[in-house]
C-alpha cells in the first residue's frame, strides 16, 4: 500500500510528543508522590486521599473531553491539530503552578490541599484535551495500517525513552542542584517546573504539523455523550486491554523505590555519601528499567514472533516479569546482592519495552474494528480512554504506595545524619517485598482479561480490506454527486 507519512511530519511529531513527555515526566512519575509527601509535607494518608480523589476526576473528565473531540470538526475538517496548537501554553503554566509550595505550616494544611486540588483539576483538564489529541492523531494520520503500526512504533519508542530518561534524571539532577546551592527543596523544584513544565510544553507546539488523512464520511454523528459511552462500551478490544491496565495499578512497588533507598540502603553505599536516596532511586531506574528499550525497538520483530499477535507479545512478557522478579525477591538486598537483584530485574523489563506500543496499535485496530462495525470513527473516546485509564493507574498505584506507607506508620524525616533504623519495624520488613513483588503478581493479574481479546491477523486483514473498498467507494459517490450537482 502506499505510505503517506512525509520525513518531517515524523520529526515535528516525535519532538512535540518529546516536550509532552518532559511535562509528563514530572507529574505521572514516582517523583510527583516523593515531592508531595518530602517537599510538600503533605502526610501520607492525605496524599493518599489526594491521588485517589485526583484520579476519580480524571475518570470522570477524560471520556467527557474524548466526546467532545469526536463530536467536534473544524471548519478544515480536522479534529485533533487545533487542540495540539493551544493546549500547550495553559498546560503548560498550570504545571509550573502545580509545583508552587507556599507554606509547609501544618495549620495551613487546609488551604494548601485546597490550592493544590484545584491546580490539578485546571492542570488535568488541559493536559487531558492535548494528550487525547496528541494520540488520536495517530489513528488518522495514515489510512496505511501498516504504515501506522511503525509511526506508532517509533512515537512510543522515542516518548517513552524521553519519559524514562527525565523522570529517573530530574529527582537526582534536583537533588544535587539543592546540595550543591543550599537553596530549599521548593524553590529547586519550582524552577525545574519552570523548565521542564512551561519549557516541555512550549517543544510540545510542534506536534500540530502532524496532517490528518483519514476523514470517513459516517451517516450520523454522536449526538450526545451517552451514544459515545454506548460505541465505547462496545469496543470489545478496548475495555479488555483497558481492564489489564487497571489491574496493572496493582504493582505500586516503583513508587516506593525512593522510600527504601533512604531508611534501608546506607548513604555510603556507592562508597560516598554525595548522591542520595534520590539518585539511588535514579540508579535503580536505569538499571531495571534501560534494558526495555531493547523490547520497543525490537517490537515489530517480537510480533512476527509471536504469530503475528501483540496480544500473544503482551502476554509473553508479563509471565517473563513475574518470573524473574520472584528471583529478584529471593536474591534479596543485602550487601552486594542488591546489584544481582537489580540485574536480574533489568533483565525482566526487556520485553515490557514493546508494551506501549503494543497497546497503541492495539487501540488503533479498535478504531477500524469500531468504524467496520458501527460506520463511525470513535478516536477521541478511545484515545480519551488510554489516558483515562493510564492516569488511574498511575493515580491507582501512587494511592495504594501511599496507602501502604501509611499503614506501615511512615514518617517522613528531612536532615537526619543516618535514616536507616529510623522507620518502624514493619516498614523494614515489608518495604522490599512491596517493591519487588507487587509488580510481579500484577503481571500475573494483566493477563486475565487479555486471554480473551478475539482479534487476530485474519480478522485485521479482514476489517482493513472492507474499509478500504467501502471509503474508495463513497469517495466515488461524493464525487458522482458533485458532478450531477
Amino acid at each position: 500500500m502506499q505510505n503517506y507519512i512525509t520525513k518531517s511530519e515524523k520529526i515535528n511529531y516525535c519532538v512535540g510528543l518529546s516536550g509532552q513527555n518532559l511535562v509528563y515526566s514530572l507529574i505521572g512519575a514516582s517523583f510527583f508522590t516523593y515531592f508531595m509527601t518530602d517537599i510538600a509535607l503533605f502526610p501520607a494518608i492525605v496524599v493518599s486521599a489526594l491521588l485517589i480523589i485526583m484520579k476519580v476526576w480524571d475518570g470522570i473528565n477524560d471520556p467527557i473531553v474524548g466526546s467532545f473531540i469526536d463530536k467536534h470538526t473544524f471548519k478544515n475538517g480536522d479534529k485533533m491539530r487545533p487542540f495540539l496548537r493551544y493546549t500547550p501554553l495553559p498546560v503548560g503554566i498550570f504545571s509550573v503552578l502545580l509545583f508552587l509550595v507556599f507554606s509547609t505550616e501544618e495549620d495551613l494544611l487546609w488551604l494548601r490541599v485546597a490550592y493544590f486540588v484545584i491546580m490539578y483539576i485546571c492542570w488535568d483538564l488541559v493536559y487531558t484535551v492535548q494528550d487525547v489529541s496528541i494520540w488520536g492523531i495517530t489513528a488518522m494520520v495514515t489510512p496505511n495500517a501498516d504504515e501506522r503500526d511503525k509511526f506508532v512504533q517509533w512515537a512510543r519508542t522515542i516518548g517513552s525513552v524521553v519519559y524514562a530518561v527525565f523522570s529517573t534524571m530530574i529527582p537526582m539532577a534536583l537533588e544535587m542542584v539543592v546540595n550543591a546551592t543550599g537553596q530549599s527543596w521548593q524553590f529547586i523544584t519550582l524552577v525545574f517546573a519552570v523548565i521542564f513544565g512551561l519549557g516541555g510544553a512550549m517543544i510540545s507546539k510542534r506536534a500540530d504539523k502532524t496532517n490528518e488523512r483519514v476523514r470517513v464520511i459516517q451517516e450520523t454523528k454522536q449526538a450526545s455523550l451517552a451514544e459515545s459511552f454506548s460505541l465505547l462500551f462496545k469496543n470489545r478490544i478496548l475495555m479488555l486491554v483497558t481492564l489489564a491496565n487497571l489491574i496493572g495499578a496493582l504493582g505500586f512497588g516503583a513508587n516506593l523505590v525512593t522510600y527504601f533507598f533512604k531508611y534501608e540502603i546506607p548513604t555510603d553505599f556507592l562508597g560516598n555519601g554525595i548522591i542520595g536516596a534520590l539518585g539511588l532511586s535514579t540508579l535503580y531506574y536505569v538499571i531495571t528499567g534501560a534494558p526495555s528499550f531493547i523490547g520497543m525497538v525490537f517490537a515489530d520483530k517480537m510480533k512476527k514472533l509471536f504469530k503475528n499477535s501483540y496480544i500473544n507479545v503482551l502476554i509473553f512478557m508479563q509471565l517473563f516479569n513475574c518470573t524473574l522478579r520472584v528471583v529478584a525477591f529471593l536474591v534479596g538486598f543485602e550487601g552486594k546482592r542488591l546489584w544481582i537483584s537489580m540485574i536480574i530485574m533489568g533483565i525482566a523489563s526487556i520485553p515490557t519495552g514493546a508494551n506501549s506500543i503494543a497497546q497503541t496499535s492495539l487501540f488503533c485496530d479498535s478504531i477500524d474494528y469500531m468504524e467496520w462495525k458501527t460506520g463511525k470513527r470513535t478516536e477521541g473516546i478511545t484515545f480519551s480512554m488510554q489516558t483515562s485509564f493510564t492516569k488511574i493507574a498511575s493515580g491507582i498505584t501512587a494511592g495504594l504506595a501511599t496507602l501502604a506507607l501509611s499503614l506501615l506508620k511512615y514518617n517522613a524525616i528531612d536532615n537526619a545524619e543516618v535514616y536507616i533504623g529510623t522507620q518502624s519495624a514493619a516498614f523494614d520488613k515489608w518495604i522490599w517485598p512491596l517493591v519487588v513483588l507487587t509488580p510481579a503478581v500484577a503481571s500475573l493479574l494483566y493477563i486475565i482479561p487479555l486471554l480473551f481479546v478475539r482479534y487476530g491477523p485474519k480478522e485485521r486483514e479482514k476489517v482493513m480490506a472492507e474499509l478500504v473498498e467501502r471509503r474508495k467507494q463513497a469517495e466515488q459517490e461524493t464525487v458522482t454527486e458533485i458532478a450531477e450537482g
